[in-house]
């Protein structure tokens, strides 16, 4: 199975959040942002976030997430992440 395909995908805002039902017995996240983007700093800062966003998620099924972010993705608050990654259709 894989988990980059366009059904899965969902681009906003400098981000792109590839979320599809999980084998696994948990839930399992994987974050991106390239070098090219933005500095060490920012893109651990960005790592805390969108893992606090997703720990905040409280979904009952298990879910690999995979999300990518860019320079616009990295200046983006909780608010606008949790709102993002909420509105994934396979999370309804």
């Amino acid at each position: 199975m894989s988990l980059k395909k366009e059904e899965n995908c969902l681009t906003e805002q400098g981000l792109r959040v590839y979320i599809e039902d999980g084998d696994e017995k948990l839930s399992r996240l994987g974050i991106s942002i390239p070098k090219s983007e933005a500095n060490a700093v920012k893109r651990n800062k960005f790592r805390r976030k969108i893992k606090e966003v997703v720990r905040g998620l409280e979904a009952k099924n298990n879910f690999d997430i995979y999300i990518i972010g860019t320079k616009q993705g990295t200046k983006l608050k909780y608010k606008e992440l949790s709102r993002i990654i909420a509105s994934h259709p396979k999370l309804k």
